[in-house]
This record gives C-alpha cells, structure tokens and sequence, in this order.
C-alpha cells in the first residue's frame, strides 16, 4: 500500500510539472514592440513593459477565452467607426479609465510609475 500511495504521488506530480509546462509555453506576448500607424503619429506598444510592470494580458484582451490561442489584437474588434456596439479603437485608446490613457493617468494620479499620459508620449512624430 505504501508502494502504491508513494506512486501515485509520483505519477501525480510529473503530470503537475508537464501541466504546468503546457499551460505557461502555450502563448507568449511578441518580443519586438508592436508600431500601429495613426494619422497624429505612430504608437509603439511594447507588450515586455507591460507584463513586467504587472499587467495581466486580460486587461486588455479582454474578450480572450482560449488560452492555448494567441489574442485577438485590438484592430480586430475595435474598428475605426463604432460597429454593433463594439466601441471605435479610438475610444479604447483615450476615452475610458480602461483604455490606454485611462490606465496610465489612473497610475499617475496614485503616484505609481507609468507610461505617457500626453499625446506627445504615444504619437511619434
């Protein structure tokens, strides 16, 4: 019985481990910051900055469900006009405390560290 019970500790833990393994080599943010080209200026986005300041992927892909896929990225929901009441890209860059600007005057305010909170600090001339 002891054999038994020492076994299927063991079994129990290498499925843990290769569980694990799956789960965390399934989907990695991009390396290389991500460039979106606007009319005031290009936007970089850099996925690293973000993960390593604490922000989880679902803050932002928030509609992602199957973690084994890769997210939809933003242009694929948001479109440049307001569509089946799926808020425009812009909107969700600028104008609520969840989009870009939001988050990043929110911090501000608290006094953490944060990103740009201008438009000078996004739109690269």
């Amino acid at each position: 019985m002891k054999k038994f019970i020492i076994g299927l500790i063991a079994v129990l833990f290498v499925f843990s481990m290769v569980a694990v393994t799956t789960v965390s080599a399934e989907v990695k943010a991009p390396d290389k910051p991500m460039t979106f080209q606007n009319k005031k200026g290009p936007v970089t986005f850099d996925h690293g900055i973000h993960i390593k300041a604490g922000v989880k992927c679902e803050t932002c892909h928030h509609m992602w469900k199957d973690k084994a896929k890769e997210p939809k990225g933003c242009k694929e929901c948001h479109k440049e006009k307001k569509e089946n009441g799926v808020p425009r890209l812009y909107d969700m860059a600028h104008k609520s405390d969840h989009s870009c600007k939001g988050c990043h005057k929110a911090m501000k305010k608290a006094g953490k560290k944060t990103g740009p909170t201008k438009c000078s600090g996004c739109h690269k001339k």
